[in-house]
């Protein structure tokens, strides 16, 4: 019992010491990612969507063939997802000299994609390379809101990602991320249901859906720190 006093004594010490050093800061990150979501009918949470989707546009594209029609069958990757995302991520890093908490708001745009959410990266580690600049590596990952232009689209996108960066001179930040998981997508419930009773001539399939999941993402940040 004693052991375990002493053992629960020294663990608050050192928490509290941590805590008593710790440093905040707040950083604003801007970068770019290309988003390249290849969808199938296992697709995790949207599998089922493609595999209706296709089922419906194929069958309906099948009889206007037979009526003289040149409307073309679609493949699971005419449901994908490709787009190039402009970031802007505000955030927050609580920690010490040599660990660090990270979490920040991701706001994307780009073509007829926006997404905005959180983003969470429990461990961070870093180190001083030499005055003035400062190395670091960041494991965690985000949960954003998915949307495309118009109204009735429902989405999400997920992601797993690690990330390595160089802090210079406090006030600068570079870094590389990878996302060695990613899945998302946005579907239109209503178009969706147009398209399984058989209507061609105004919906199309990427108006429908767009999703997939993908791994080795690679994005590009570049930030300010305010301490």
């Amino acid at each position: 019992m004693r052991a375990s006093i002493a053992v629960l004594a020294v663990a608050v010490v050192t928490v509290s010491g941590s805590v008593s050093v710790a440093d905040t800061r707040g950083v604003l990150r801007f970068g770019v990612m290309a988003l390249e979501l290849e969808p199938s009918t296992d697709t995790p949470l949207f599998g089922r969507h493609v595999e209706r989707a296709m089922t419906a546009y194929n069958a309906a594209a099948a009889y206007d063939r037979m009526q003289g029609g040149t409307t073309r069958p679609i493949e699971a990757r005419d449901l994908g997802v490709s787009e190039t995302l402009y970031l802007l991520a505000p955030g927050l890093e609580i920690g010490g000299s040599h660990y660090f908490f990270r979490v920040e708001a991701p706001i994307g745009h780009g073509g007829e994609l926006t997404s905005a959410g959180i983003g969470v990266y429990p461990l961070n580690l870093q180190a001083r390379l030499r005055r003035g600049l400062v190395a670091y590596v960041s494991l965690g990952g985000s949960a954003s809101w998915l949307d495309r232009a118009g109204d009735g689209d429902l989405g999400g996108l997920v992601t797993a990602r690690a990330a390595g960066g160089v802090r210079v001179a406090k006030y600068v930040v570079l870094e590389v991320g990878y996302s060695a998981f990613a899945l998302g997508g946005s579907i239109h419930p209503d178009r969706l249901d147009r398209m399984a009773a058989g209507d061609l001539e105004s919906v199309e399939p990427g108006q429908v859906l767009v999703a997939g999941d993908a791994s080795g993402l690679v994005d590009v940040e570049l930030g300010v720190t305010f301490w």
